[in-house]
């Protein structure tokens, strides 16, 4: 079938939600149709490493994976298109540049809105490039290494593994961990907390304060290192030279909300969905959401925004070739995650043995590879370290 006939599904957004719709349509394609990935940045970032490569040099680069072979560069499977989309229309969405082979506007059959949620670096870095998203783990990386006396502010699962990497790689430093809540990983076990509270203070030495908030300046802290005195909400007066805050979650709904104004909860932002993950808005029936940007009981983590993916491409799919109405999608609703806290330190909640259980750092820890698990990502994406020459550091 000439390019020109095939329809699009199109994701909006290139992170887990849309790699695990993409793994999923590469291995069994429908011929009628290709999957287009609408993505600003020209790299998957592997997040979860980010915390360590925030601290620890030599293996940044490897966090960054070309999209650029995700479909084996047949156009006629899918294409990953490296623009902004600035709008959706019922049937199309429209492009900040023109792209070659579509112009400005990408028609679509079914949308996936997988845009995600914004948070604060280093979780997170707005590099749509390699070699800036490079360059800012580097950077974190020289403050880190002048401070002596670096505070943490927020206990959430980039904090607390922040505040590890700092302490386990540079153990003569001072590092202060403040946590608003009585609890670190509230959504999980109570023995998941006490794993990694008893962690972080007996092996690793770091200050934790629990139960308080940090008074937050009005342009927040500056990202620099020189003397700070950081006032909490209980009276407590912190001495410190670096501040890194590590709260805060906003979903990226704003497009969408042009569209579909009654679909986005007014208090929340997050996108409200059906069971069958399509927008709740009748007049919409080919617009999915998932992943993070989502209202739903999965925890937020890379690994459900990818079920969800899967689930919304299924039903697409099954649309597609009139085999009935899309299904519910069936959330397992099990609260899993791996925290790495160091260097061969580890805690998790599983049921890889049949229960939900914890485990601390002494079964888990030494399953954690250096670059946390950054291969898989570049097995995804079908890349190649070799065929990245083009955006390596000179």
């Amino acid at each position: 079938m000439p390019t020109a006939d095939i329809k699009n599904i199109v994701i909006i957004g290139g992170s887990c939600a849309a790699i695990g719709s993409a793994v999923t349509w590469r291995d069994a394609p429908l011929p009628s149709h290709r999957l287009i990935i609408i993505e600003q940045k020209s790299h998957f970032h592997h997040v979860y490493a980010f915390p360590r490569a925030a601290v620890k040099s030599g293996f940044e680069d490897s966090l960054f994976v070309p999209y650029d072979n995700m479909f084996n560069k047949d156009n006629k499977v899918g294409q990953v298109i490296r623009a902004k989309a600035i709008a959706i229309h019922p049937n199309k969405v429209e492009l900040d540049r023109e792209v070659e082979g579509f112009g400005s506007f990408v028609p679509f059959s079914h949308l996936i809105y997988a845009a995600g949620t914004s948070i604060p670096a280093p979780g997170h870095f707005e590099a749509y490039d390699k070699a800036k998203g490079v360059g800012y783990l580097q950077v974190y990386q020289d403050l880190i290494r002048q401070s002596q006396k670096p505070v943490i502010i927020g206990g959430g699962a980039v904090g607390l593994e922040l505040a590890a990497e700092i302490k386990d790689y540079y153990p003569e430093k001072e590092v202060t961990l403040i946590h608003s809540r009585d609890q670190y990983l509230a959504p999980y076990k109570y023995s998941l907390h006490q794993m990694t509270y008893n962690l972080l203070k007996n092996k690793l030495g770091v200050r934790q304060i629990m139960r308080d908030r940090v008074n937050l300046p009005e342009n927040g802290f500056p990202l620099e290192v020189k003397p700070l005195v950081i006032q909490t909400k209980k009276g407590r007066t912190i001495e410190a030279d670096l501040a890194i805050t590590c709260i805060g979650m906003s979903p990226n709904s704003d497009l969408l909300s042009k569209l579909s104004e009654q679909t986005i909860n007014s208090a929340t932002k997050f996108i409200q969905v059906q069971p069958t993950l399509q927008i709740r808005d009748e007049r919409y029936p080919h617009i999915y959401a998932v992943g993070d940007v989502i209202e739903s009981t999965d925890i937020k983590t890379g690994h459900y925004a990818w079920l969800q993916s899967i689930a919304a491409l299924r039903n697409i799919m099954k649309d597609i070739k009139g085999e009935g109405g899309p299904e519910p999608y069936v959330s397992k609703d099990i609260p899993l995650i791996k925290i790495s806290l160091g260097h061969k330190k580890a805690v998790m909640q599983t049921n890889c043995l049949g229960p939900l259980i914890t485990l601390g750092s002494c079964f888990v820890g030494n399953s954690v590879p250096d670059n946390l698990y950054a291969d898989y990502s570049w097995l995804w994406l079908n890349a190649k370290p070799e065929d990245d020459a083009q955006y390596s550091q000179q």
